[in-house]
């Protein structure tokens, strides 16, 4: 017996051992977790640039941004009304019949109800194709940018242009859809 006490007082003092010996803490201060130490993502290739985004491919005029009206229309139609699209930053052209040899012409600067939606570039007078006709008709020609989104009128007319000559003979107005 005298050796199951001896036995059992090693055991005894082998697992209070190991508490005394141990470390102590404050009183009160909290227990640390433990993280293991993280490491950095490995770098798998070089830093990619941006993809630039695609160029628009440029778009083709409308089929109706473009208008040619002959002068042998207009004496059965003096007044006509068209309807017109474009998209923003295209051409709107418009050619009508025109003699001026008669004392007759276009106004030079269409009247555009909204400036700000389509402008006027330009307007040219186009002569006959056959240069030995005396007193033909030629053509002219107006150039319109269309600026921005929306609707606008652009009213045209042929008459004598001095004062107490005919005026608004005949007339072209354009609705203008600029999309």
């Amino acid at each position: 017996m005298k050796k199951l006490t001896v036995i059992l007082g090693l055991v005894l003092l082998m697992c209070w051992l190991p508490v005394s010996c141990a470390p102590s803490r404050p009183a009160g201060s909290p227990e640390l977790p433990i993280i293991p130490p993280t490491l950095p993502e490995p770098v798998t290739g070089q830093p990619q640039a941006p993809t630039p985004a695609p160029t628009p491919a440029p778009t083709p005029p409308t089929p109706y941004s473009t208008v040619s009206i002959p002068i042998e229309e207009f004496p059965n139609h003096p007044h006509i009304d068209v309807v017109m699209h474009a998209v923003v930053g295209e051409e709107l052209t418009v050619t009508l019949g025109s003699n001026p040899t008669t004392g007759f012409s276009w106004s030079k600067f269409a009247e555009i109800s909204d400036e700000t939606i389509v402008q006027q570039t330009s307007q040219i007078y186009i002569a006959a194709e056959e240069e030995n006709i005396v007193g033909g008709a030629g053509k002219e020609v107006w150039t319109f940018e269309a600026l921005k989104k929306g609707t606008t009128t652009i009213f045209m007319e042929y008459g004598r242009p001095w004062e107490g000559g005919e005026k608004a003979k005949w007339t072209v107005t354009i609705t203008a859809n600029i999309k």
